[in-house]
This record gives structure tokens, sequence and C-alpha cells, in this order.
């Protein structure tokens, strides 16, 4: 363990919550820099979210001016296209372009048509989301998915947010598999989560009740937080089990803000002070998501038993050193419809809240569902022993300060670089480097944000090569149909929590910030006028 320290300890250097990056510009600076962006995006883009973003900018800055928008909302909006103006190879760009070519990727491996239609489970086409950086990055990542944006501008394209603190770092960027190959994807299969919810008890079946809380209570805490938890799963399914220990080391970095202080993870939940309603937070309390993965990692048949086992020791040595306490505390209200809230207030033993965690995360990965036609979530994404192979080469080859960009796909050069770093947090720079080359490579091949290729050259040696990293794991699976649904604006972890005292506690770094913002996995509350 004394390497993830030292890892987390790198990552104390990183102002989460600081600012960076270009403002919103106001005025007619704001309309001419967001004319000058949709002039340089891929044609669908352009069509499909610029032209109705500049058709209703007027509106929308109108309604931010009337305080009808949740703050934030007109820079995330418009900087998904005016952050692309300056598209001359600066250092801006590249970092862009590095963001969009991962969402691309792991947007496109789970809604590809190819490994739909061999499941034979339908979904409507949409692109992958934009992207922007924040100027603050008090919000942290979050989405706005393709719902929201429907009903604020009337396009279909989500936008997902992350701090332009972090984009020097794209190490953290593999918890935006959460965001992307989590919410996004989610939300693209109607009913899919209602159907994981009603199921939940079922998924609770096999274990003893837990001590401090009944097994109905049990299972409607889960059924609220199955959003979140899905997105985790969905992000592991896609990023490998090196997701788990990727997201402790991030969460933990971000729970000390900046403090030299020793890793730790929430063993609380709680809810925003500033809610009249006490809605309990929607994410499982992060200790808890280490044993969510755990049980994912259970049920990865294609993975073999020495590596399962080998990331489930891990993810055990983490919750030993990273738990504050014995016992997870949880006080809210949980929504079981518009106006009937459940009030929970318990103090569970953690290792009985650890296996319920373990028990739902192998419950969403397998279970055989409706809304997919009868099959399993696996059956559309897994990660295998070719995929852990990749990972591995990737791995090794940045501990030998070899290139990474041609040994796998996007998802596998974040896991492979996530194991290096593990082993050598003292490589954290060069890895660094070699994701960065990676990743522009896999934006210059992207089928979307990629410069169109010749099909046909005089000779082959005026073509450009295209190596194996542009093929997904299976045919056409990064680089087939674009394919999504509505969804919801989410973020990746709260920003408040419960104190140790069970007090509501607000996570922020200014008594000037926003008390307004959603948290969780909460629509905007837009007026019926708008």
């Amino acid at each position: 363990m004394d390497a993830f320290i030292q890892l987390y300890q790198r990552l104390l250097r990183i102002d989460f919550s600081g600012t960076a990056g270009e403002t919103l510009p106001h005025g007619a600076t704001l309309l001419k820099a967001v004319s000058a962006g949709a002039n340089v995006l891929p044609r669908v883009y352009s069509d499909g979210y610029a032209q109705p973003l500049e058709q209703n900018l007027k509106r929308l800055l109108q309604l931010d001016a009337a305080r009808r928008l949740e703050p934030g909302t007109v820079e995330t909006l418009t900087a998904a296209v005016y952050q692309h103006q300056h598209r001359n190879g600066a250092a801006n760009s590249q970092r862009l372009d590095r963001f969009l070519a991962v969402i691309s990727n792991l947007y496109r491996s789970f809604l590809d048509k190819t490994k739909r239609a061999a499941a034979n489970v339908p979904l409507a086409a949409t692109l992958p989301p934009l992207a922007m950086f924040q100027h603050n990055g008090e919000s942290g990542p979050f989405t706005v998915t393709s719902e929201q944006v429907n009903r604020l501008i009337g396009a279909s394209i989500g936008v997902v947010s992350m701090p332009a603190t972090y984009a020097d770092d794209p190490f953290i960027w593999a918890a935006l598999a959460h965001e992307t190959g989590g919410h996004d994807v989610t939300h693209a299969d109607s009913g899919l989560l209602d159907e994981l919810a009603e199921n939940v008890p079922m998924a609770l079946a096999g274990m003893p009740t837990p001590q401090g809380i009944s097994r109905k209570d049990l299972a409607q805490l889960w059924a609220h937080w199955i959003d979140e938890a899905s997105a985790d799963v969905y992000g592991l399914l896609n990023i490998g089990p090196a997701f788990a220990p990727n997201l402790a080391v991030f969460f933990a970095a971000l729970e000390a803000e900046g403090a030299n202080v020793a890793p730790t993870l929430r063993t609380v939940s709680g809810f925003n002070p500033n809610d009249p309603s006490q809605t309990l937070d929607s994410h499982p309390t992060d200790i808890l998501r280490l044993h969510l993965a755990a049980g994912v990692i259970d049920t990865l048949t294609g993975l073999s038993k020495e590596s399962r086992d080998k990331y489930n020791q891990m993810i055990d040595d983490l919750a030993t050193i990273l738990a504050t306490g014995p016992t997870v505390t949880i006080r809210g209200n949980i929504p079981l419809s518009r106006d009937n809230l459940q009030a929970i207030d318990v103090q569970v033993p953690l290792a009985d809240m650890q296996q319920a965690a373990r028990n739902i995360g192998g419950f969403i990965a397998t279970a055989k569902l409706s809304a997919l036609g009868g099959h399993s979530i696996q059956e559309i994404e897994t990660w295998d022993n070719n995929d852990e192979a990749r990972a591995m080469a990737v791995k090794n080859a940045v501990l030998a300060g070899q290139p990474i960009a041609n040994l796998g796909d996007d998802a596998q050069l974040l896991a492979g670089a996530t194991l290096a770093l593990l082993d050598r947090p003292d490589l954290y720079d060069a890895a660094t480097r070699a994701l960065n080359d990676g990743l522009d490579l896999s934006f210059k091949r992207d089928p979307i944000w990629g410069a169109p290729q010749p099909r046909c050259d005089l000779h082959p040696l005026l073509r450009s090569p295209i190596g194996k990293a542009s093929q997904a794991r299976n045919p056409g699976a990064r680089s087939g149909g674009l394919t999504g649904a509505p969804g919801v604006f989410c973020r990746l972890r709260p920003l408040f929590a419960l104190s140790p005292h069970g007090v509501a506690t607000w996570q922020q770094t200014s008594p000037s910030q926003s008390k307004a913002m959603i948290f969780g996995c909460a629509t905007y509350e837009l007026h019926n006028q708008v």
C-alpha cells in the first residue's frame, strides 16, 4: 500500500477545486466565440448542437439573468462549442482533443451497433457527448445528458464537463467511465434503471440482514442508489478492475482537499444542508464503492480467477486502510414517490454494508433484463483476459519507458497506466506523457473527430497507417454505430456529506460558493414557464 499512498500524495498537487483555463465570455464576445467554434466542429455536431445553441442562446442568457438556470449552465453549454475556436495545435486545444477522444471511445464501446445487434438489443442512434473544461473546478466533473440539453436548447447531444485543473492529468480521467460509460449509457436503455431498482430485494436475498437496518430499508437504500451504483458498474466493465483503485485514489485526494493528511474514504452519507426535503445523497457511501466493484469483478468470467482474486485482495486492502471506522452512517430522506419521503437514520456495521454492496455489484453486472431484451450488460460490454493482457502490455511499456499509443484502446491505456502507477508512482510524469501521446493518436483515429483518411492512394507508402489500436475489443466496437438516449445531470461524487457528528457539512473552498447546485443525479429544476 506504500505505492498507493505515494500516488495519492502526488495527486494532492492537483488543485481540484481551483480555477484554470478561459473564463466565460460575455455579450457580443460570447456570440462571436460560439459562432467561431461552430465553424470548426464536425458537421454532425455543428448541425445537431451548435445551430440549436445559437438559435436559443439569447433565450438562454435571459433565463440565466433571471436566475432561472443553475449556476454554470451557460458556460457548460456554450463552452462545448466556443472552446473549439482555437484549433491550431495549441496546448489547450490538444487537451480538449484528448478529452473528446476518451469520451467518444468509452461511449461508443457500450453503444456499438455491432455488439448490440449480436445481443439483439436495439438502441436509437445519437452522438457521443461533447466536452468542455470548467473554469472553476468547485463543481467537479459532471454530465448534462442529452435529455436535459434538449429541454434547454432543443439539441439531443449531451455535454461532459470537467474542471480545467484536471486537464493535465489524464490518469484521473479513468473516473470519466462513471460519467460517459456509466450515466450516459444507463439512461440510454429505457426502463433499465427502474427494472434494476425493482429487483434489488432479489439481489440482497442471499445475505443475512445487517445489524442496525431492516431488510426493507436496505433494499430501499440500494434502490435509491441504483443509478450511481450502475454507473460505477458500467465504468468498471469498460475500464476493467483498475477502475476501482483509480477511483479510490482520486476520491481520497478529493477528500483531502490538498491537505497533507492520511488518505481516507467517506463512511458517512447525508444530504445537501440547503435542501428542505433533506433528500439522501444518490451516491453510495464512498467506502462502499470499493466492494460494489468487487461484486462486479466476481462475475468477470472471461477474466482468470487469478486476476480476479488479485484485484479483490487489493480492494480488501484498500478498504482496510481507507475506512475511518467500523460502521457506515446514513441519514436523510429517500423519495419513494414525488410526495412520499421515507426517512432513514442508521448506523450499520461496515462489513455488513460491504457485503450488500458486493451483492449489488454482481447483480447489476449479471441480471437478465427486459430492457436489454433478456440479456445482461456483460453480454454487451465486459473485461476479459484479452483486455487484461493489453492493459498489462501498457503497464510494462510505461514501466520500461516505452511508447503505449499502439498497445490498446483508450480504456486499456488508462487501465494499464493505472496499474503501472500503482507499482511505480514516481513515473507519474512519464506515464502522463505516454498517455497524452496515446490519446493524441486516438483523437486522430476517431471516426467522428479525426481528419478524414484517404481510401485510395497512388502508392501505399503515401497512405497514413492505421494501427491495430484503432480496433476495439470486438470488431467495430469502438468505431461502429453512434447510439444513446436521454439522461440526467449527474455528478461523479457528491460535494456534501455528514460530519462524524452526524451533521450535514458542505464541501467547499470558499464561503462565497453558490449553494444552489444540483448534487448526485437530479434533474434541472426549470420552471414551467421555461
